[in-house]
């Protein structure tokens, strides 16, 4: 039912991916990794193909959700997509993102919090599906 997708440059934190790896052994819940790179370095056009064609049409649900504008993923002054700097993470159902958070260290709390309520947390984050 639910997938999580981890956004990042090259292999990512550790940390997150050994907590994805944790989280699927116990619930089940699937996990994906992107690599917004390309040869290790940062990747514009991938970032933009990312947040155009994930975020960019989920905005109101995103936002209702997360309290965070989508703006978020972008640089104020450059008007650069950073999806993978410093990393997102995403929760998909049937392949349209539902909600998300960024930064390393609010990842790891959002994935410590799944690993211990596992999918009844999901839900309560992406509830009133239907609503929207």
């Amino acid at each position: 039912m639910f997938k999580l997708r981890y956004y990042c440059q090259g292999k990512g934190d550790e940390g997150i991916r050994k907590l994805l790896v944790d989280i699927e052994a116990k619930y089940g819940i699937t996990y994906e990794i992107l690599d917004l790179s390309k040869n290790g370095a940062w990747d514009n056009e991938k970032d933009k193909l990312v947040y155009n064609n994930d975020f960019k049409p989920r905005v109101k649900v995103l936002k209702r959700r997360t309290g965070l504008r989508i703006t978020k993923l972008r640089s104020r002054r450059a008007r650069n997509y950073f999806v993978s700097n410093p990393g997102t993470i995403a929760i998909v159902r049937d392949e349209k993102i539902e909600w998300y958070t960024l930064g390393v260290e609010e990842i790891i709390k959002f994935l410590k919090k799944v690993l211990d309520k596992g999918y009844a947390f999901l839900e309560k984050l992406c509830k009133n599906l239907d609503e929207l």
